[in-house]
């Protein structure tokens, strides 16, 4: 028998898709999670409805500590576990297909459309530039996800954060403000009432809202309930400039202004600065040909760190620039040029 791992994509009746219908009517049981994302009240009404005789309401303890009894449970017979979203996105569903290899268990897996695609594709930004996503808790400390988007933003690279679902969810205004109270003891100028931000609420449903605005204006907007995400956007292409404000009817201006604090990128720049300026006034106190080559090497890694800094590539930028510099200090030490750091 086989174990089946069924996405039910934005949480909404409009989102299911004809192959998880049809793998559903042949299993036995199905176990639907309850505790990683939403699923909206005429969905779930709909499934207590079609699947009445086999639908049952899993909680954390069901998937989770008892994991290898649900699975066992697909030796003998179809077994489906309905996931919100794509079953695969929450990590707690991977040990479910994981154990079921382990055990020799066959597992299919019926893909949905995930928030975490929807939230980013809705906003016109390009999402091979965002960085680690986080979730900030409806009652835990929201320390950890500034830290992320801190992380991020550092190396321009946007972030997705998902607000808590549970106990009636977390809204946007509710999140911003445990985010400012987070600046005001970290006091890192991550997220300020000034800061650029983009409010998304009940994506895929027919309440759908995205709001593009600064922090403190963001607060006042009124949203339709949860599930809401927030995106503080890192450094924005022209063509992203674009997406937002003319999608959103965004203030031009306020987007152009935004500059995200990408300390991390401005100090490999000075790294680079620094060694580009050494090279071009260095003193060569004995001119002989193996020293212009090894010059020349030094000089191409300077030019290879620019081109991977222009691009994003920071690690590649880093790794080129020290060894312009490794190469320079070499010849310094055996007395071949003449310079100093400054």
């Amino acid at each position: 028998m086989v174990l089946y791992l069924v996405g039910l994509g934005l949480g909404s009746l409009d989102y299911r898709s004809i192959k998880a219908i049809k793998e559903l009517k042949n299993c036995y049981a199905a176990y639907l999670d309850t505790y990683t994302g939403f699923i909206s009240k005429d969905l779930l009404d709909w499934l207590k409805r079609e699947f009445s005789g086999k639908l049952i309401l899993a909680t954390r303890r069901d998937l989770e500590d008892n994991l290898g009894k649900v699975v066992e449970e697909a030796r003998d017979t179809n077994i489906a576990i309905l996931v919100p979203g794509d079953p695969l996105v929450a990590t707690t569903h991977v040990s479910l297909i994981v154990e079921a290899a382990k055990r020799k268990i066959p597992y299919r897996i019926i893909h949905g459309v995930s928030i975490y695609s929807a939230a980013i594709s809705i906003t016109g930004l390009q999402a091979y530039k965002f960085g680690r996503t986080t979730t900030l808790a409806k009652f835990g400390d929201p320390r950890e996800s500034y830290r992320i988007i801190k992380e991020n933003l550092e190396r321009g690279l946007h972030t997705l954060v998902f607000l808590d679902t549970a106990d009636g969810g977390l809204t946007i205004p509710e999140a911003l403000r445990r985010l400012l109270e987070s600046e005001v003891s970290l006091n890192q100028g991550i997220v300020r009432e000034d800061t650029l931000a983009i409010g998304l609420a009940r994506i895929g449903l027919q309440e759908e809202l995205v709001k593009v605005n600064i922090v403190r204006e963001l607060i006042l907007e009124d949203y339709p309930p949860p599930p809401h995400a927030l995106i503080f956007p890192g450094e924005l292409h022209f063509m992203e400039v674009e997406a937002l404000t003319k999608l959103y009817d965004v203030d031009e201006e306020m987007v152009k202004r935004h500059k995200p604090p990408v300390y991390e990128k401005e100090r490999v720049w000075k790294y680079i600065t620094k060694t580009r300026d050494v090279a071009k006034n260095l003193k060569i106190k004995e001119t002989h040909k193996d020293l212009e080559e090894i010059l020349e090497i030094a000089s191409s890694y300077i030019e290879d760190a620019e081109r991977f800094w222009s691009s994003g590539e920071l690690f590649n930028a880093l790794a080129s620039i020290a060894y312009a510099e490794g190469l320079l200090d070499c010849l310094r030490m055996i007395g071949k040029i003449e310079f100093q750091w400054l």
